[in-house]
């Protein structure tokens, strides 16, 4: 007779610590258990993030102008946003890189009406950067431009089920060939919190953060960091800013699909980079 025994992963939410969230006094945002992370282990949820992004050497450009008082590419420009689901895989990078370009094609109107471009093609054929594992953002911003990205329909989305980088592929999904959409150069703006908002007029910005327990809770509101340790580091959209009963705001989409947050987006406290949020953050070019 044989036992076989399995060891259960237990979840990473956990009833005590979400009371002593809801505790905490002068909180800007609600916590709670979001649908998307119901029952995940803390290993899986940790597969959906990517460990410290390295700081580039490039040079901060720091952007000078008039921005309005609030900016929202969410209400400027909603036909070119869409909230996309990087799965189990710390593709995070991609899908904003990607995510940013595409936006900003729409935006600008290099594309007639919104595209969808291919996260996957980046995400196994950017030799610079780890696939699943971790990523600089400043190298998948240089993969943009020197080799450019197919469109989604060309290279479909693979390692969010498969949680694997896979191999390069060489033709489309239905075998035709690959044509390459290239960004026309990059800036990182994160100089002060002016830049960021001067950037984002002219699209949305691709930025990093670091991923702290707390923030797993989150469902709405203004997230800003109380408690718990880093578990990670993540990539995502700035898309616009704003303001609410005094506090001011990123607004941010994150690739967690509409389920989590606010349809898909967060907004996190601006101007006193909170979690990092603008320590590094790229406006991608496109002509």
């Amino acid at each position: 007779m044989f036992i076989i025994a399995s060891v259960m992963q237990k979840d990473f939410h956990n009833h005590a610590t979400l009371e002593m969230l809801k505790n905490i006094p002068d909180m800007t945002w609600t916590p709670s258990i979001p649908q998307r992370f119901t029952g995940m282990s803390e290993e899986s949820l940790k597969r959906m993030l990517i460990p410290y992004p390295k700081y580039s050497h490039i040079k901060k450009t720091n952007l000078i102008g008039n921005p309005p008082e609030s900016f929202n590419w969410q209400h400027e420009a909603p036909e070119c946003m869409l909230v996309r689901d990087q799965g189990q895989c710390g593709s995070c990078w991609a899908f904003s890189a990607v995510g940013s370009f595409s936006d900003n094609r729409c935006i600008n109107k290099v594309d007639e009406r919104h595209v969808m471009y291919s996260e996957q093609f980046m995400v196994s054929c950017d030799q610079n950067n780890h696939g699943c594992e971790s990523a600089q953002l400043s190298l998948d911003q240089q993969f943009l431009q020197k080799t450019g990205v197919p469109t989604n329909k060309c290279v479909s989305y693979q390692s969010g089920t498969t949680g694997q980088a896979g191999k390069c592929p060489t033709t489309c999904d239905d075998k035709t060939p690959i044509v390459l959409y290239k960004s026309t150069g990059f800036e990182d703006i994160c100089t002060s919190e002016e830049s960021i908002k001067v950037g984002l007029q002219r699209g949305t910005v691709q930025a990093g953060f670091t991923v702290y327990t707390d923030f797993m809770y989150y469902t709405g509101g203004i997230y800003q960091h109380k408690t718990g340790d880093i578990i990670g580091h993540h990539a995502v959209i700035i898309v616009g800013y704003g303001e609410q009963n005094g506090v001011k705001f990123w607004n941010i989409r994150n690739s967690f699909n509409t389920y989590w947050g606010e349809y898909g987006y967060f907004r996190m406290v601006r101007g006193t980079n909170d979690c990092d949020i603008e320590d590094q953050c790229y406006l991608t070019s496109v002509e």
